[in-house]
């Protein structure tokens, strides 16, 4: 798994192959919580579209560990937010691993079905 990563205060960064794109999947390391993002789509690509939104409720609804959210900046990204108490390796795992397949997932079935160049 040639996976490329990064240091830094507070984070680790990791670079990912999904398709044929790359997405850097943060890891936030705070006292409390363990906090996990990925940016999918940047807002300039973002269709401003009902039906765009509503596939996205309905993929966050239905599929088990998947959450699509909007950053204050309007970019479409996954993320997920874990207590450190009780925080194990298969925990973590699962969590980091629901980003990875929310990417996946939004760039087969959503992004296809809008056109939406990645």
């Amino acid at each position: 798994m040639n996976v490329k990563y990064r240091k830094e205060e507070g984070a680790i960064t990791s670079l990912w192959k999904v398709g044929d794109k790359e997405y850097w999947v943060l890891v936030f390391i705070g006292d409390d919580w363990v906090a996990v993002r990925a940016t999918i789509l940047r807002k300039d690509k973002v269709p401003q579209s009902v039906d765009f939104f509503k596939q996205l409720l309905k993929a966050h609804y239905s599929l088990a560990e998947v959450r699509y959210d909007m950053d204050e900046e309007g970019n479409i990204g996954s993320s997920k937010t874990i207590p450190a108490t009780g925080l194990n390796q298969d925990i973590f795992s699962s969590e980091f691993n629901s980003i990875v397949f929310a990417i996946d997932y939004f760039r087969q079935e959503i992004a296809s079905r809008f056109e939406i160049k990645l």
